[in-house]
């Protein structure tokens, strides 16, 4: 962090002069680590007595944090009508609690106290829904390994007394003060900020006047989601060499969709219109014949050429009233001989 150097200087004579100030102050309590965890996310911009109340709201809805996770965010946000960003909490609440189901099976944590720091830090920041001041509550006060955490007002406090940089980011306060205030010394350092953070900044906190410690949206991208899915399963996926979706190179097109796999794919060439009645009546008797109804061919058998009319001799109107009035004129005398025998 930059400026390390003068901020350590300034944590010493802020540390000793509220020693003097405050006297005798009592520690945190530490404990469940799951507890921390829904503590951190609902003290992220409330006092801590305001965070144990919204704890004991929720736990009187249900048996254990089992039970919990299995709620509507929006139902455990109606218990938490007067906090700030309530139905975002709950959602971190819901989302963590269930991480934690699916890798144990069981909503617990204590398997991570075995583990050393370095390790359980790696396995917290895997928790989805986690930011970095409840990852370094759960370890401070829910594991006993070192982390420093720092909430909204303990920040502003933080830089406002010089003891990180001013234009730091929160998780790099927290590295710090992690670093430089002794283990044994981290509870007693914890307990004094808070106290005199939140009785100096607790207007600008609830004004949103400070640095805001904002929740951890879910990762919904392919390569988590594999990742998932193959934890889930107890297997390892490979997913650095993950080609890019089809559907992201390849434009649709329902005609070649919706194909049968055994039939190659058409061509875009547009088609005559011979060529398209006749696909429409071969499609009609194929219809028919399905409903069980006997086909009726539409078109001539391609096999069968089609038969050449002979051209009728075009005569002029003239020339048949002329052929009329000869055959007339050569019949009549036929028909008057044939009557005189008969007088």
């Amino acid at each position: 962090m930059r400026g390390a150097t003068e901020c350590a200087r300034k944590l010493k004579t802020v540390l000793n002069s509220l020693r003097s100030k405050l006297g005798k102050i009592a520690l945190p309590v530490t404990g469940d680590p799951v507890t921390q965890l829904v503590l951190g996310i609902l003290s992220r911009d409330v006092p801590e007595s305001k965070a144990l109340d919204g704890l004991e709201r929720l736990r009187s809805l249900v048996v254990d944090y089992n039970e919990l996770r299995v709620i509507p965010p929006i139902e455990m946000a109606e218990t938490l009508s007067d906090f700030p960003d309530q139905r975002l909490k709950c959602e971190d609440i819901s989302r963590a609690l269930n991480a934690i189901f699916a890798q144990e099976h069981t909503v617990t944590l204590d398997h991570v106290a075995t583990m050393s720091s370095k390790d359980a830090l790696t396995y917290l920041n895997k928790i989805d829904g986690l930011e970095a001041y409840t990852v370094a509550r759960i370890r401070l006060l829910g594991l006993g390994q070192p982390g420093f955490p720092l909430d909204e007002a303990m920040f502003a406090y933080a830089q406002h007394v010089g003891i990180v940089h001013p234009k730091g980011t929160h998780e790099e306060a927290q590295h710090f003060l992690e670093r430089q205030i002794p283990e044994d010394r981290a509870l007693e350092a914890y307990a004094m900020i808070r106290k005199q953070a939140w009785s100096e900044f607790a207007t600008q906190v609830r004004k949103g006047q400070v640095v805001r410690i904002r929740s951890v949206p879910p990762d919904r991208t392919t390569r988590n989601m594999l990742q998932a899915i193959s934890a889930a399963a107890g297997g390892t996926a490979v997913v650095d060499d993950i080609e890019p979706d089809l559907a992201d190179v390849v434009p649709f097109e329902p005609e070649l969709a919706t194909a049968p796999l055994d039939t190659p794919a058409r061509s875009a060439a547009p088609r005559s219109a011979k060529a398209t009645k006749a696909g429409a009546a071969t499609n009609g008797v194929e219809s028919k014949s399905r409903h069980g109804e006997k086909p009726r061919p539409t078109s001539k058998r391609p096999d069968r050429p089609a038969r050449a009319k002979a051209a009728k001799p075009k005569s002029s109107t003239r020339a048949r009233a002329k052929t009329t009035a000869t055959a007339r004129s050569t019949a009549r005398p036929a028909r008057s001989s044939a009557r005189k025998p008969g007088k």
